[in-house]
């Protein structure tokens, strides 16, 4: 069985890398201008997607016998049938095999006809078969030549441990995963490195796209109207605009966007916070604009970076939308920055809730700074402290000489709140439990934790204001969702919708080109961070998102913050308009403008290329 096993990995791995290039002639048409480093990386991903496959097919036969003929034969069958189906799918509807092709089973007797006319199936069946007769010919001459194997557990179960290497895919602590192979803008380029079988699968993971496109088209023109879309449709859902500068231009001011892990608003001192606990951002906000009614549309972190870089609400049902590789595609206003180079900066692994495939596919020259580009040590399961993440995030954003755009997520507030135990001048703090629960900490661990980010915020602002980009520079420090750890008792009022586990704060500190500090009170969210950095530096872009501009007078007498229930679906949903009054609806039943975001939302995961 271990020369059958190797055989039968190995002649797999070439049949499907011929497989490979033979979807790159017969579709390189749709592909444009190709990166030549590009094209060879997507074939390595896709040779380690397919070996990926092969391994698993090939384990089962180091066991097998008497079956191993007729597993053999089964696999290859399955093998053909979905790479004809894939290659089918490609020149029909262009998107490799997917679980939302499985709608044309809906009505499966026209579906057949329409392949039977549109392909040559007959074809494809006679090249199966006899592919299927070739080996099986093969396979029987194989076996009754063979000699008797001599036993070699030793052999074997190294074999094993090869191919479960080859299952892995990586050497991280993370596995190789589909959106790895999504790191280039060019969509056909992921499409190429992708392994069909695998793709599929991961779409069956998936919960089938569900919007409703004639309940979007009722509710859309109350929904248009408040973004102010150029030319309303209902028919197509249009939902773009061109957006002229409302102010001067500030040049080209660098941007640096700061996600801070479970920020809520209660626990700082300009939101009232007695505990002392957040010195450093407390200073920020008073000295910048200080956005205090400012909501995360959702309770989770992956979905809270969605909304900032693409303007969506998250409002995915089952994981969040970074898992999904049918909602890869994006547009994200931070391309709208002319010429910039973007950067992300994570303490661990970017592969984390496959953040890798959402931003290296959509953000123009992004670099990736992650846990193994560190010299600094790896704390936890979050990776490098956050101290050590702003610290090396300052150290390249120095060294640059474009106009950059900079995400740097930190994680460190949250469970474990793991401090390190060599840190740059932060002490513990100990107090009473009763001082803890009435400043709303739940206890030591957490309140040390918080302190310890807003002391990473303060080492890395003491940085940067040492370099020269610092001047030229708009620094965004927001809550990625608020907690409902320690908080006040009254935000059981409305149940989950209740705000304050959504209401984070939102700072833009800018002092070398915002001078005059103010309090915003316009209702915002994560939806709208971007919109509001491209008015503030005066470009023109175009939006066709769900933010707005907050900081646009016309828009600030009318500007709502939409959350959601994150854990329900379909999840109820709260609105805050610009008096401050908060609105629960439900998602299947109210005409409301929450109503209408949700449904956009829904629609757009799928419709924002």
């Amino acid at each position: 069985m271990k020369r059958l096993a190797l055989a039968f990995f190995f002649g797999n791995l070439l049949l499907l890398t011929l497989l490979r290039v033979a979807f790159f002639f017969a579709f390189r048409g749709k592909a444009g201008a190709l990166d030549p480093h590009d094209l060879a990386t997507a074939f390595y991903l896709g040779l380690k997607f397919d070996a990926r496959l092969i391994a698993i097919l090939t384990l089962p036969l180091l066991f097998l016998h008497g079956a191993a003929t007729a597993y053999v034969i089964a696999v290859e069958l399955l093998l053909l049938i979905v790479y004809a189906a894939d290659f089918g799918s490609y020149a029909y509807v262009g998107q490799r095999l997917n679980a939302a092709l499985l709608e044309f089973l809906r009505n499966p007797v026209i579906s057949l006809h329409m392949v039977w006319e549109s392909y040559h199936t007959g074809l494809f069946i006679l090249t199966i078969v006899a592919v299927l007769v070739a080996l099986t010919v093969a396979l029987r001459k194989t076996v009754k030549k063979a000699r008797p194997e001599r036993r070699q557990a030793g052999l074997t179960w190294l074999i094993v441990v090869a191919l479960l290497a080859c299952i892995y895919g990586k050497v991280s602590r993370y596995p190789l995963r589909w959106s790895d192979a999504y790191f280039s803008r060019n969509r056909f380029i992921g499409d190429l490195a992708i392994n069909p079988a695998q793709y599929f699968f991961e779409t069956m993971r998936e919960k089938p796209a569900a919007y409703d496109v004639a309940r979007l088209r009722h509710l859309y023109p109350m929904l248009a109207t408040y973004l102010g879309v150029d030319r309303p449709d209902a028919g197509t859902l249009n939902f773009r605009r061109t957006v002229a500068p409302r102010q001067p231009s500030l040049g080209s001011p660098n941007i640096v966007l700061v996600q801070l892990e479970s920020l809520a608003a209660f626990k700082m001192g300009v939101f009232g916070n007695r505990s002392g606990a957040s010195p450093n951002l407390d200073a920020l906000a008073r000295q910048g604009l200080l956005f205090t009614q400012h909501y995360s549309p959702s309770e989770k972190t992956a979905r809270a970076l969605f909304a900032v870089v693409f303007g969506i609400p998250d409002v995915s049902p089952w994981q969040a939308s970074a898992h999904n590789p049918l909602t890869v595609d994006q547009y994200s206003i931070a391309n709208a920055f002319p010429n910039y180079e973007h950067f992300y900066f994570l303490g661990g692994s970017a592969n984390w809730s496959n953040i890798r495939g959402m931003l290296t596919h959509n953000l123009d020259r992004l670099h990736v700074y992650e846990e193994g580009n560190y010299d600094a040590p790896v704390i936890d399961v979050w990776g490098i402290s956050d101290e050590d993440l702003m610290l090396a995030a300052n150290d390249v954003l120095r060294r640059q000489q474009k106009p950059f755009f900079a995400i740097i997520q930190t994680a460190g507030n949250h469970r474990p709140y793991t401090i390190p135990k060599h840190t740059h001048g932060f002490t513990l703090r100990h107090v009473s439990d009763d001082a803890l629960h009435a400043d709303h900490f739940e206890n030591d661990e957490e309140f040390n934790g918080f302190r310890y980010l807003d002391h990473a915020v303060g080492l890395f602002m003491q940085g940067a204001a040492r370099e020269p980009y610092f001047a030229n520079t708009i620094f965004v420090f927001y809550g990625d969702h608020g907690t409902r750890t320690g908080a006040p008792g009254e935000w059981m009022t409305l149940g989950d919708l209740s705000p304050i586990p959504y209401h984070v704060p939102l700072i833009v500190y800018a002092p070398g080109l915002i001078r005059t500090p103010q309090v915003i009170a316009t209702p915002s969210s994560h939806l709208d961070i971007l919109p509001t950095i491209a008015g503030l530096t005066g470009i023109p872009y175009v939006n066709q998102t769900l933010g707005v501009d907050v900081l646009d007078p016309a828009v600030a007498n009318r500007s709502v913050a939409f959350y959601f229930t994150t854990f329900r679906d379909p999840p109820d949903l709260a609105l805050i308009d610009h008096h401050g009054e908060t609105t629960v609806h439900s998602s299947d039943r109210s005409d409301s403008l929450a109503a209408a975001f949700y449904e956009a939302s829904r629609w757009l995961l799928y419709h924002n290329r």
